[in-house]
């Protein structure tokens, strides 16, 4: 079976679902509507034997220029073109938007039908024919066969199946490794059996029993069953019309122009970098985005990068995208098509870069993967998104990987091996926390150092965990920075209060020492001195590294030798009376609950008391 799709083109009522019928014998008109019209509304699927054996997917689209989303939805899936023209009317002005999508979708191969000849003479038949030469001249299908045929005699026909035989042969079929990808196009029930969606698997392999999900509406499922040509198969690979049997899901569950593919793999995405070809300039009033079988509103704003067109496409609602996928553009008013393009990068940063866009037009995979990751910046870029992005070929990206691994261009930055960081950036982070410390050093001298946490934040527009705490060690181990705790300083640095500060702190720690077990609080030292509440904190905090003063709690300071003094109180006491209470502490410094419950607090939690029931005991190490 070659795993190949036919889909007609062509204007309304040249003919399309009569030559359907008479090359595979099936109606591909299901609804009733189009029955009485005599209109294709929906899109219709067939298969068929050719002449050689093999077996293929078709699919017959909508002439009506009304019906173009519908057409594009299965476009979206051809491999070969089977363009119709009728030999009474000639190259009419859907023929001409389903050539230029077709060719915008990159179709390489197909096959031009001139039906009707019945209703033609032979002096015509022969005008038709130089007509569509000249039309398709300069096309994909420059040389592609013409062949005149009737639906209704069948004069024609065999010929025209011998010659979609030898250009199936010639098409080159879709990669069935990488991860599966199927468009959506159809949804409905079968009794029995559940629901169950149709599409052509655009990549990769679908086997049954896999876990899937459907985005971008989040809902996952597991594959019942798998048909292709209404056969139940193990398995279906890239190019094949399948059918999915969804265990788990109801028909309302799904729409068209969503996706099936492996759970936790893919993210649905609302803005794209992609290669496009434009016919005519967009309007202001916005695009609509053709992509799988997906319609989506949305804006576009052109960049120019190596000599063609890049462009950032903003949608109103998620699709899902790969490198390299086809879609196409037509403008919201009037309604025609614009242009179209290729997918570079699915997920790009929010600020468009010019660089990276030079690496994704790239034919180089490894190059391609450097956009990645200097566009992923200091946030990094997951393998999975990598894979993602770049689902055809996952021997191909392991081996890119390695090779930028090696070269330093790629630096892998946890332990799992899942996370990646561009050579530029890691050097850059390094940069930037080393002059951050030495910023806040000269910004806070009277500080130890600043926190992880703290550093972390200060760094604009963020850095990923993992890759930061990886940083840091580094830089602590090469000696650029030195850590304490939680804080990091530069080595060698002390800290240590400017001048005019040296005799504010000796007066605060008087007054603190004065003040023996109430001392005062923050607010209110700041007030005695006439300093700030931070400066007064900024101060309290530097006598407390000097060993002056003991934090108690966040507004409770004491003198080193009253703290020492309260300890050495409560040991005498609970010496004597075997354990003491919170009421007993204003018998043994003089104090109320308010200061009371935090100095037991304090003692409990430096491990000099402990809390039994409602009383205090002096820790096991304590003992006298």
């Amino acid at each position: 079976m070659k795993r190949v799709v036919i889909g007609t083109a062509g204007h309304v009522d040249h003919g399309k679902t009569s030559l359907i019928k008479a090359i595979t014998g099936i109606d591909c008109d299901r609804l009733k509507e189009e029955k009485e019209r005599g209109l294709t509304i929906e899109l219709g699927f067939a298969s068929m034997n050719l002449p050689s054996g093999e077996r293929v997917g078709v699919v017959d689209v909508p002439g009506h220029v009304r019906f173009i989303r519908h057409m594009l939805s299965g476009a979206s899936g051809i491999d070969l073109v089977l363009l119709v023209i009728a030999a009474d009317e000639g190259v009419m002005p859907q023929t001409r938007e389903h050539m230029q999508i077709c060719e915008l979708l990159g179709i390489e191969r197909g096959v031009v039908a001139l039906t009707k000849k019945d209703l033609v003479d032979d002096d015509l038949l022969e005008l038709a024919t130089g007509d569509v030469r000249d039309f398709i001249a300069g096309t994909f299908l420059h040389d592609a066969p013409i062949i005149p045929v009737s639906s209704a005699t069948g004069d024609g026909i065999e010929s025209l199946l011998a010659e979609l035989d030898a250009q199936v042969a010639l098409v080159h079929e879709r990669q069935v490794t990488g991860i599966p990808v199927l468009p959506v196009d159809r949804i409905f029930t079968i009794k029995g059996f559940g629901t169950v969606v149709t599409g052509t698997l655009t990549r990769g392999t679908f086997t049954g029993d896999m876990e899937v999900e459907v985005l971008p509406a989040g809902r996952t499922a597991r594959i019942r069953n798998l048909q292709v040509h209404d056969e139940d198969v193990n398995q279906a690979l890239a190019g094949m019309r399948t059918a999915v049997n969804l265990q788990g899901l109801s028909t309302e569950d799904i729409e068209r122009g969503q996706w099936v593919v492996p759970a936790g793999v893919f993210d649905a995405t609302r803005l794209i970098d992609a290669r496009v070809t434009l016919l005519r300039k967009p309007g202001r009033g916005g695009i609509r985005m053709y992509i799988g079988t997906a319609e989506v509103m949305g804006d576009i704003s052109l960049h120019a990068a190596g000599g063609r067109d890049a462009a950032r496409i903003r949608l109103k609602a998620p699709v899902v995208a790969a490198y390299g996928d086809r879609f196409i553009l037509r403008a919201v008013s009037p309604p025609v098509t614009i242009g179209g393009g290729t997918v570079l990068n699915p997920h790009p940063a929010r600020r468009f870069s010019g660089e990276v866009m030079e690496d994704l037009l790239s034919d180089d995979p490894a190059r391609r993967i450097v956009g990645l990751a200097k566009d992923g910046g200091m946030h990094g870029i997951a393998r999975r998104v990598i894979d993602a992005v770049f689902p055809d070929a996952p021997a191909r990206t392991d081996k890119a990987i390695a090779a930028l691994l090696s070269a330093g261009e790629l630096v892998r930055f946890d332990a799992a091996g899942d996370l990646y960081v561009h050579g530029s950036h890691l050097e850059k982070l390094k940069a930037i926390l080393v002059s951050r410390v030495d910023d806040y050093h000269g910004a806070n001298p009277s500080t130890s150092g600043i926190s992880r946490e703290h550093l972390r934040s200060s760094v604009q527009g963020g850095v990923e965990a993992k890759l930061f705490h990886k940083v840091l060690q580094d830089l602590v181990k090469k000696g650029a920075l030195a850590e304490t705790g939680h804080t990091l300083s530069r080595p060698g640095f002390s800290a240590s209060l400017a001048a005019d500060r040296t005799g504010t702190s000796d007066r605060m720690a008087a007054m603190i020492e004065k003040a023996a077990f109430e001392p005062p609080r923050i607010a209110e030292v700041a007030e005695a001195l006439r300093i700030s509440p931070r400066e007064a904190g900024e101060i309290l905090a530097f006598l407390c590294r000097e060993g002056r003063l003991v934090k108690i709690k966040d507004d409770i300071y004491l003198s080193r030798t009253n703290e020492e003094a309260l300890r050495e109180r409560v040991r005498e006491f609970i010496g004597k009376n075997a354990s003491m209470a919170a009421s007993d502490m204003k018998a043994v410094i003089g104090v109320s609950r308010k200061y009371a419950i935090p100095y037991l607090e304090y003692l409990d939690r430096i491990h000099f008391t402990m809390r039994v029931g409602d009383v205090r005991k002096l820790a096991a190490a304590k003992q006298p």
